[in-house]
């Protein structure tokens, strides 16, 4: 796949270099911006003279799916992260647009709505077109992406690249209900599916696609870089200490394993008496990891900060001596990028043979761990060897910058936008994934199906 995805971008590329650059335009709708996924790859993007703007998904009110929150310098309560009134305290942001449904949908007859609506879409999916604000919005654009809500794209009509997030890939196309068939028709139908990580050809596999190609999440590697340690004085001056081990996802035991981090700090903290973790504070099992930090005797030796703006987080990145992320799944996303990207080494669990196979060059240079043990033996290197960290703070940053700074891929993006508003056809029949399922893959898939809840299961 990573060789296949290469030859796919160099053919999108040689393509456009055949069209005038006078027919090198056009404004382009990014739809769902769950995370803010999609204004932090329009921001690097914006760079080279894309003009993009923002279409969030109703009814998503998370402080962070607006862009606002990339741009805010500044600190919010946990619960101002999920209430509406929340937003008010982040900076508006031009070219974003998020538009409610309509209620009246139900009364409309099929003339009554506009000739973009497909018959086959209005007697198959009508509850959805509710959301005919928000399609009627999209008409202007030459090509959209999209994620979390593919089937604004889908029903729409306009030319579409499809990308995920997680969820929407993960779970809700595994549903057997509306939403779950009409995201697997709106990821069928993308011109091309753009893949940022390695699982989601697990799932293209379950679900019968082909038209996958490896295009990187990206960050502005002008806005995330290294820089002034601003916080780093405060902290010093707060707890006395000397190594700052930071840590801002949220707190989660399931998905992300948050306490073998705490443990791994814990027992580095017993050998390194200057250590200090710095926690940011919000996630389902906040209560619990406080709990957890009296239990390990290292409360005294924590800084626990508000949910905070991805400006602050800037600098909090840049003051700190490493990061610690995730240690179940073994895939990560934008903030071990942000902290790579500013130069701070990640401390986290890796599928590394999956990325070896597939990232540019090769897997990141995070430092493996996936046990207390494990967490609490790479922190001490750390701690010990000024020469080696910094060497892993340098290798961190140019990893990110070949393999998801903005500088090396925007031009791969605009070529697959350019191209899908054109109307060009993409080629798969030469992708891997057209190869039959191997008797691993199907030993997988029946034991994973037998194990599975019964449908619905909504928790």
């Amino acid at each position: 796949m990573k060789e296949f995805s290469a030859e796919m971008r160099a053919a999108a590329m040689e393509r456009i270099e055949r069209i005038p650059r006078t027919e090198w335009s056009g404004d382009f709708g990014f739809v769902g911006n769950m995370a803010n996924g999609m204004y932090i790859r329009a921001k690097a993007l914006h760079r080279a003279g894309l003009a993009i703007d923002i279409i969030g998904a109703s009814g998503d009110n998370f402080a962070m799916s607006q862009p606002g929150w990339e741009e805010f310098d500044g600190e919010i309560s946990e619960d101002s992260l999920v209430r509406a009134d929340g937003r008010a305290e982040l900076p508006a942001i031009n070219g974003f647009f998020t538009l409610a449904p309509m209620g009246d949908w139900a009364i409309m007859r099929f003339r009554e709505f506009p000739d973009f609506v497909r018959l086959s879409d209005y007697l198959r999916w009508r509850p959805y077109l509710g959301y005919l604000p928000t399609l009627k919005r999209l008409q202007p654009y030459a090509a959209l992406l999209t994620a979390q809500v593919l089937y604004l794209a889908y029903l729409s009509g306009r030319p579409y690249l499809a990308t995920q997030v997680g969820g929407d890939i993960w779970y809700e196309c595994a549903r057997d209900d509306a939403l779950g068939r009409l995201q697997r028709l709106g990821f069928h139908h993308a011109s091309a599916f753009l893949v940022s990580n390695p699982w989601s050809f697990a799932h293209a596999r379950r679900y019968g696609m082909r038209h996958l190609i490896y295009v990187p999440f990206i960050l502005d590697q002008d806005t995330y870089c290294p820089g002034e340690a601003t916080a780093r004085e405060q902290w010093r001056a707060q707890s006395d200490g000397d190594f700052f081990v930071l840590s801002t996802a949220r707190v989660d035991e399931f998905y992300k394993g948050s306490s073998i981090g705490l443990e791994g700090f814990a027992a580095f903290s017993r050998q390194h008496s200057g250590a200090r973790l710095v926690q940011m504070g919000w996630g389902a099992d906040l209560v619990g990891m406080q709990r957890k930090l009296a239990d390990l005797g290292i409360a005294d030796r924590t800084i626990i900060l508000p949910a905070a703006g991805k400006r602050r987080v800037i600098s909090y990145l840049r003051s700190a001596d490493c990061l610690l992320d995730q240690f179940r799944l073994g895939y990560f996303g934008a903030t071990a990028l942000e902290a790579m990207a500013c130069g701070l080494p990640v401390i986290m669990r890796l599928e590394r043979g999956q990325y070896d196979a597939l990232c540019e060059t090769g897997a990141p240079p995070v430092l493996d761990a996936s046990t207390p043990g494990e967490v609490c033996a790479q922190l001490t290197r750390l701690g010990g060897d000024s020469e080696w960290h910094a060497a892993a703070r340098h290798e961190h940053r140019e990893w990110f910058l070949q393999n998801h700074g903005s500088a090396r891929w925007w031009k791969d993006y605009f070529a697959l936008l350019l191209l899908t508003a054109r109307g060009h056809r993409f080629r798969f029949d030469r992708s891997p994934l057209h190869e039959p399922l191997s008797a691993e893959e199907r030993e997988y898939h029946a034991v994973e199906l037998a194990n599975a809840p019964t449908f619905p299961n909504y928790q």
